[in-house]
């Protein structure tokens, strides 16, 4: 029996059909898994059993299974399908894809890339994004297939990946690496470092064309490759001197639009999170010498 057939029997009130349509499409939901995961670079093999998925695929597979199948009965049990535009397989993969790839960039994300995989999406990514770069120009720069630079420019990223919490000198399975104990500073620290990368970058990204190009290769950061004063006059035509004075400008530029950031907000909010709770008693010089240290560190701030 075909699965529009049994559709339509569950349409007429056989409760029965809807079990034996989930039992006969499981197949299709553990392919449309497999698929979603090996996008997400999520299928490993065991090391030590050849042939054979690794137990931290298995529970990934297991997760986005289970994920298959809550939005298989709900898209059935909805009665929308319609026989007459496709069969009952084309109406429900993008659903399920859709579902298991949700699941996958809110609980994934970058943690299943090595740390030179995750440098290359990144790499794409600023070329494309803020160096406005075209995907043919990419591949070419970064030595890599056409397709290939498409899905490092597509991959969902987000800015803090597993490889960001290790020393860059750790060889081992970063994951056992974090274990509690293992790290020599904590997550909190590692994260809140990352998103001031990050929300400077956006300032930074801000900057015109030159002032990005001198600032960044003057201290490399950003993607940028560190270079010397005289190597970024010569490529800008200006004297060494001069290359000094406008990165001097560019870093004024971004002292003055940092009041008011996103940088400036998520610094404010998590050093008002970690000040002490002040006693409830007699306190009054405490609270003046609290008082007067918080107005100098916003000053500080402004500054």
């Amino acid at each position: 029996m075909t699965n529009e057939k049994l559709v339509r029997r569950y349409y007429g009130g056989d409760e029965r059909a809807l079990e034996e349509l989930y039992r006969r499409n499981l197949g299709l939901i553990r392919r449309i898994a497999r698929e979603t995961a090996r996008e997400f670079n999520c299928l490993h093999m065991d090391r030590e059993r050849p042939g054979e998925l690794s137990g931290y695929t298995k529970t990934i597979l297991e997760d986005l299974c289970g994920e298959g199948a809550l939005e298989f009965l709900t898209r059935v049990q909805s009665r929308e399908y319609d026989e007459s535009r496709a069969v009952l397989a084309t109406y429900l993969y993008p659903h399920l894809k859709g579902r298991m790839t949700r699941w996958l960039e809110q609980h994934i994300g970058n943690l299943s890339l090595s740390k030179h995989e995750m440098d290359a999406v990144r790499q794409a990514q600023r070329l494309y994004h803020s160096g406005q770069f075209s995907i043919e120009e990419i591949a070419e720069k970064m030595d890599v297939l056409l397709e290939q630079a498409v899905k490092h420019i597509r991959y969902n990223t987000h800015f803090v990946g597993v490889n960001d919490l290790i020393p860059g000198s750790y060889d081992g399975d970063p994951f056992e690496r974090l274990m509690p104990g293992n790290l020599s500073v904590s997550a909190e620290q590692v994260v809140y470092r990352k998103v001031c990368i990050e929300l400077l970058q956006e300032l930074f990204d801000a900057l015109p064309k030159k002032d990005r190009d001198i600032l960044g290769k003057f201290y490399g950061v950003f993607g940028f490759e560190k270079t010397s004063l005289k190597e970024i006059g010569m490529y800008h035509m200006m004297k060494e001197s001069a290359v000094e004075k406008a990165k001097e400008r560019a870093v004024t530029k971004l002292k003055k639009a940092y009041p008011g950031s996103r940088l400036q907000i998520w610094r404010n909010v998590h050093r008002m999170i970690r000040r002490p709770i002040l006693p409830a008693k007699d306190d009054r010089a405490l609270r003046r010498s609290f008082t007067t240290s918080t107005l100098r560190n916003q000053e500080s701030g402004r500054s």
